[in-house]
This record gives structure tokens, C-alpha cells and sequence, in this order.
């Protein structure tokens, strides 16, 4: 795919932590060298399911995924959601030794992915390029903030009450405004931090009423930081 231009067209519009610092010449030849596949999956498709061997890492080009896996009742926890073109998913799976992965990637809308392969970035070690210590400090950046994030996630999972559950999940994700933006809905929201959706509503409402929050469409703005890092 390289070779027609269309992958290096795509890299070269892409906002991706992994290319970071690659200017165009650099991104020209990696596209040149390495085997990259752009792959469409239609809305509600599987990029990967759970069980399955890791043969890529992926990066968003356009669309939406969801990050997800099914307990042993048929309920459906939401590992992870991105929308955010650039974002890299799937990457610590493939390079632990005969590990499946623990849950399914699902397309939320009509999405492209950029397919990297397993030896990726052993064919640049081999080869020595200018550019492969840009690309493995950019991977040893993408992989912190993946541990970062899913300690954040075990401090939500762990609290206990919801109430605390939710304060976490407030704080980690707030503009300095206090101002969090939703990317999901309510009932997503509820299986992201463990709870059902009545329960959600019904301790968001509380928390409205006690003036630690306002609640609006998509978004929730914190009125009192200081009340709810107290719960945490």
C-alpha cells in the first residue's frame, strides 16, 4: 500500500503520538519499508475479539471504537472508548508473549484503522534507522500513559461506594474549569465504572442536590472540587 502513496498520505495528515517528531521524508520511508494495512469495518463490526491473538496494533484514523467484554451474567463492561483520531489501541497485547486478549475492540460507528504489524518495530531496530529512536520513545510514551490510565481506572473500580466511583472518575477526567465532557452515554457511563444505570442516575441526582455538581446534556461541571476529592 505504500507504494501507490495512499498509507503516507494518511500518515502524513495523521495527528499520532507514535509518528511524533517524524517529519515527511522520514514517514515517506517508513511507509516504504515497513507493512502497513489501512482496514475499513463497517459499523458494530469486530477490529478484534476477545480470545483472539494480537496481530497488530492499531491506530484511529476515523470513527469511533469501544474497548469491551461480556461477565459471566451477559453484562457488558466497557474496558475503553476512543473517537480521537490518532489514538493508539491494542498496542500492550502484542508485544507480551502468547497473551490473547482479554476483550473485544468494536467499531461504534463506520471505522479505519491504521494495522501495524508484531515486527513493526523489530524491522527498524534491525535496520537501524535515523528515525527509530523518535518511534520507540514515542512507543515507551504511548505505553506509560496506558499504565497511567488504567491505574486511574483500578482507583475508580476499587472505591467503595458509587458515590466515590463517580468523584473519581470526576476528577480524573475535568478541564481545569471542573467542566467534564461525557463521550459517552448514561448507560455506557454505567458500565464503564461497574454499576447499572439506575443506580448511576439515581447517586448523580443525589450529588446534584448535595451542590457538588450541575448536571447538562453530555457534560457535568464540578461545583465543589474540593467536597469531592475529599470522597476519593
Amino acid at each position: 500500500m505504500g507504494k501507490d502513496g495512499v498509507v503516507n498520505l494518511e500518515l502524513s495528515g495523521l495527528n499520532c503520538s507514535l509518528f511524533k517528531g517524524l517529519n515527511t521524508e522520514e514517514i515517506q520511508h517508513l511507509v516504504e519499508i515497513s507493512s502497513l494495512e489501512i482496514q475499513k469495518f463497517s459499523k458494530d463490526s469486530y477490529i478484534f475479539e476477545i480470545f483472539s491473538m494480537p496481530k497488530f496494533m492499531y491506530v484511529l484514523m476515523e470513527g469511533s471504537i469501544t474497548l469491551e467484554k461480556y461477565d459471566v451474567n451477559g453484562k457488558r463492561i466497557i474496558v475503553n472508548s476512543f473517537s480521537e483520531m490518532g489514538t493508539v489501541f491494542g498496542e500492550v497485547y502484542l508485544y507480551l508473549q502468547e497473551r490473547p486478549f482479554d476483550y473485544s475492540c468494536r467499531a461504534v460507528v463506520d471505522t479505519t484503522v491504521l494495522a501495524i504489524p508484531k515486527n513493526f518495530i523489530l524491522e527498524l531496530q534491525n535496520e537501524k534507522y535515523g528515525y527509530f529512536r523518535k518511534i520507540v520513545t514515542n512507543m515507551l510514551q504511548i505505553l506509560s500513559e496506558k499504565a497511567f490510565f488504567l491505574n486511574q481506572k483500578l482507583l475508580i473500580l476499587s472505591s467503595y461506594s458509587l458515590r466515590q466511583k463517580i468523584a473519581n472518575f470526576l476528577i480524573q477526567n475535568a478541564k481545569p474549569s471542573g467542566e467534564v465532557i461525557l463521550h459517552f452515554n448514561r448507560e455506557e457511563f454505567a458500565e464503564y465504572i461497574g454499576t447499572t444505570r439506575p443506580s448511576l442516575s439515581r447517586e448523580l441526582s443525589s450529588m446534584e442536590e448535595d451542590g457538588l455538581i450541575q448536571l447538562s446534556r453530555g457534560k457535568v461541571q464540578i461545583l465543589d472540587r474540593n467536597a469531592l476529592s475529599l470522597l476519593r
